[in-house]
């Protein structure tokens, strides 16, 4: 019975059932977490052991390293190469070096697509059980895989089951945490109870239960420490492993103690090379002896090699490096290194460029190790670049910065390629203090040629502190002597884009310009697309629109040329904008054509996700709803697969503009709020201007009012950002709200200038609403113009037709009818008839479209209408019910006959009709009657 498996019936129930439904066709991830030496490891090898069933199942394991020494994805590709499956990694390709972060997550998430795809193939044609032990250890780039995995759901045979200690690294917990959020289960290993540990003890006999309160006492029923007080009786396992050490020879021990340096997979051609006064043969025996003693595990054989081993637990190899001395350590580090440079001259194994950093790392101080430390950290990072894991590339760099003095020629270009990982990362403070100590280790290096690669690193992030830096570094740049041409472009470009987002307009515009005449002249088509970007986001005046037209285009030519298919799409982008502003639904149509054919083509996720968005914008401008929900659900897959918060955000953006146009509030799902909550303490005016819209759609009128209160004293809004008009958009249903008149016509004022276009506005990636004379139109209205709100209001009907923007055709309508109606109030009749009929169109085409809102809203003004047009009514109601008699052809005696009435009656009532009415005869009121009552 010792030595049977103990306890865990709960969990090894859990187990098979998911290696069964696994092997049915469902798969799953589960976690097996608890401190070490619970028995993760132990538990997932016998729930396999019991249930996989090797002729029928594939069973693979892999193990991640500890102290960051293997490559990115070790420990699936171990495991998949056992299994036989090819995952098509792409190491070993070009990098390329102007990625933007976007590029970067998308170049990742196909690399992480590849291999997930493979396993899942793997799965399908037999299922496929993968063991990751350690995963608290493991490279950013495995985690985001394993996350792929379980997002990927359960319609596939693949079981992986992962091991984690607790309490888990800082490094690591965020990811391990998102694991659980997409699916993942944990089964947290709790310590033996007694009756496991005497179980486990086999103390069945009289009397046993003392021995068994104090082995619990002692142990408090950690399963590795019970094992070890059940095979060497009261001893504690430092106490073990020194008597095990002790059983060994001297030569024997010094073979363990170079094991537990390498620390990863023990073969005895290696640890030879490490202990040079021992042969292969010598040290095979010595790893033998260990094997026997209990200090290591068999890990299977290979023909080269012979039988390999791993140590018997981690605690255990831990305890046999706290028993070497650190001088022997550190020479230990440096023989495992020295011998591991030699195996890399001749295999070129990509496992092993971290691992010789890390040894090296270990070995001393000495300037030489430091430097090859540093060397090898760097070669580990391209390694990981090859890959596209960014996180473990960065890693790495840091480790080789670190690893370098201050006077070291070589650390200013570490530090260019440390902030440009990072930079691709994500983690734009360290990029930015990384690009400020490059730039001084530049200077002090006299390697001036590198302040131009500091400058550029860092594109497309608009904060003021990140604006600053980069003005510092592309004028420290521009400053350097000689400098090419398509460089000083592409730093001028940088330079203005930073100035643009400081609203600086007039300095970006200056740097844009030369930045753009520069590039043309250079003929360089990386300066001409950095240089079209920085002019593009310089045109903050729709009077730019023709030229943002023009530079799509080039962007496009540009991009095909460079193979760049996201910049293209960018081209394209510029040119759906323009091309709605303008009302040419033609260049609309090609440039979305030019968009899927791009997607079409190159099949990469971000590019899908722009088709979609820009479709989802043009479904919500043309009233097909179900499909824009579709491709905004579709967009927010594939930007929750890639990690880009901003491309997840944009759903919210759109479902926004749905409940806009349809008054439905349910369209704004509950994880929108968290979101806006923050705005209030955000100073950018978007932010505020959207979270009031959504307070105002969702009737929490006081919060809007509260909003609006502190958007109010920012009008008129600076426009020198491209999102002013977005702004002054969202704020149109507060200051209808509040009723402010001075503020609608500071509103009014600055989007005037977009009157000219009789297009949509606003972007493909977020939504596009009708022309822009509906809102002037609502503002004239509130400023007290009603003349000016119904000749605007009439316009934005035509031009809301041409446009096909049914729902703004719908909503344009009840403004006008609105404004009508209140004329009517006046007298005017003409007007509250043209009101009751566009209110009536309005009703059509809100229940055709789906949208309750403004069909209530078409309801109430009908009544309204119907109220106001019997008041003003100069006719009795007899006298108009003789009257609608009349104009239908009836004679004096057939209306007597209907109403029961006398025909001399109907005589005297038909006289009174036409003197009201001031009709001459029947003939005239007939005619008169139809145009007054349509």
């Amino acid at each position: 019975m010792a030595g049977d498996f103990v306890g865990r019936a709960d969990e090894l129930a859990s187990l098979a059932r998911r290696i069964e439904a696994a092997a049915d066709g469902t798969g799953s991830v589960v976690l097996l977490a608890g401190p070490a030496g619970i028995g993760k490891s132990t538990l997932a090898a016998e729930a396999l052991r019991r249930h996989a069933d090797p002729s029928g199942h594939t069973v693979v394991r892999g193990h991640c390293s500890r102290n960051e020494v293997a490559p990115p994805l070790w420990p699936w590709q171990r495991a998949l190469r056992h299994a036989g499956v090819d995952p098509r990694l792409s190491a070993g390709q070009s990098v390329r070096t102007s990625f933007a972060p976007a590029d970067a997550a998308e170049a990742r998430f196909l690399e992480l697509a590849r291999m997930s795809e493979a396993l899942t193939a793997a799965a399908a044609e037999r299922p496929l059980f993968i063991l990751l032990e350690d995963l608290h250890w493991a490279d950013t780039a495995s985690l985001d895989l394993l996350s792929q995995v379980a997002r990927q759901g359960d319609n596939h045979g693949l079981l992986v089951l992962g091991t984690v200690r607790e309490p888990v690294p800082d490094e690591a917990a965020g990811a391990l945490t998102d694991l659980r959020r997409y699916g993942a289960d944990t089964l947290r290993l709790t310590p033996f109870s007694k009756t496991e540990v005497a179980q486990c003890l086999g103390a069945r006999a009289p009397g046993a239960t003392e021995a068994v309160e104090e082995a619990y006492r002692r142990t408090g029923g950690l399963p590795l420490l019970v094992a070890t007080l059940r095979t060497y009786a009261n001893e504690n396992l430092g106490t073990v492993v020194s008597g095990l050490l002790a059983g060994l020879t001297a030569e024997q021990r010094e073979v363990v103690r170079a094991a537990a340096v390498l620390g990863e997979r023990l073969e005895p051609g290696l640890l030879a090379a490490v202990l040079p006064e021992s042969d292969e043969t010598v040290v095979a025996e010595a790893l033998t002896a260990a094997w026997h003693a209990g200090f290591l595990t068999a890990a299977g054989t290979t023909a080269d090699t012979g039988r390999a081993y791993l140590f018997a637990h981690d605690l255990v190899r831990e305890e046999v490096l706290g028993r070497t001395a650190p001088a022997a350590t550190r020479a230990l580090h440096r023989a495992a290194a020295e011998a591991l440079e030699l195996e890399q001259a001749s295999v070129g194994d990509p496992a092993e460029p971290a691992r010789i950093a890390a040894h090296w790392q270990r070995a001393g101080r000495e300037p030489a190790f430091r430097a090859a430390a540093a060397r090898w950290s760097r070669t580990a990072a391209e390694l990981a670049r090859g890959q596209h894991a960014y996180d473990d590339a960065a890693r790495h760099l840091a480790h080789a910065a670190a690893a370098l003095t201050s006077a070291d020629p070589d650390r200013a270009a570490v530090l260019v390629e440390l902030a440009r990982a990072e930079y691709l990362c994500g983690r734009y403070d360290a990029c930015l203090r990384h690009c400020a100590e490059g730039a001084t280790a530049a200077r002090e290096a006299g390697r001036p040629e590198l302040l131009a690669d500091i400058a550029l690193v860092l594109q497309g992030v608009s904060f003021p502190k990140a604006s600053e830096a980069v003005i510092r570094l592309c004028r420290a740049a521009l400053a350097v002597e000689d400098q090419p041409g398509a460089v000083r472009a592409r730093l001028l470009a940088q330079l203005a884009a930073a100035s643009a987002d400081l609203g600086a307009l007039d300095t970006a515009v200056g740097h844009a310009r030369a930045a753009f005449a520069l590039a043309r002249s250079t003929g360089d088509p990386r300066a001409e697309l950095d240089a079209a970007r920085a002019v593009e986001m310089t045109l903050a005046h729709p009077n730019g629109t023709l030229e943002r037209l023009r530079l799509g285009e080039l962007t496009v030519t540009r991009a095909e040329r460079l193979g760049d298919p996201l910049s293209a799409v960018m081209g394209h982008e510029w040119r759906v904008q323009a091309g709605y502003l303008l009302g040419r639904l033609d260049l609309v149509d090609q440039a979305v054509r030019g968009i899927g054919d791009i997607a079409d083509r190159c099949g990469l996720p971000l590019a899908r996700w722009h088709l979609l968005r820009v479709s989802a914008a043009r479904a919500v401008l043309e009233g097909r709803f179900d499909a824009a929900r579709q491709h905004n659900e579709d967009a927010s897959e594939l930007a929750l697969a890639s990690g880009d918060e901003t491309a997840i955000a944009m759903n919210h953006v759109l479902r926004l503009q749905l409940a806009l146009v349809r008054g439905d509030a349910s369209e704004l799902t509950e994880d929108i709020w968290p979101l806006l909550d923050r705005a209030p303490q955000l100073p950018l005016p978007l932010y505020q201007s959207v979270r009031g819209r959504a307070l105002f759609l969702a009737g929490r009128l006081d919060e809007a009012r509260e909003t609006y209160a502190r958007l109010r004293p920012m009008l008129p809004l600076p426009t020198v950002n491209p999102s002013w008009p977005a702004v002054l958009l969202h704020m149109v249903d507060l200051i209808a709200l509040v009723g402010d008149a001075e503020g609608a016509q500071l509103v009014y004022d600055q989007l005037s200038t977009i009157r000219p276009y009789p297009g949509a506005v606003g972007a493909p990636t977020a939504y596009f609403s009708g022309t822009v004379s509906r809102d002037l139109g609502r503002l004239a209205a509130i400023a007290g113009r009603p003349a000016e709100a119904e000749e605007l209001l009439r316009e934005a009907l035509r031009r809301n037709r041409a446009l096909g923007a049914r729902p703004d055709v719908a909503l344009t309508c009840l403004d006008l009818a609105t404004v009508l109606r209140d004329r009517g109030e006046h007298g005017a009749r003409d007007a509250l008839t043209e009101a009751a009929g566009l209110a009536g169109e309005a009703l059509t085409m809100a229940g055709q479209l789906g949208q309750p809102g403004p069909a209530a809203t078409a309801v109430r003004r009908l009544g309204e209408i119907a109220g106001l047009r019997e008041e003003t009514d100069p006719l009795t109601r007899r006298e108009r019910e003789i009257a609608e008699f009349v104009v239908r052809a009836h004679t004096n005696q057939e209306i007597a006959a209907h109403l029961f009435i006398s025909e001399r009656t109907v005589e005297t009532h038909v006289s009174k009709i036409l003197r009201k009415r001031g009709c001459a005869n029947r003939t005239e009121l007939v005619a008169r009657w139809g145009a007054d009552e349509d």
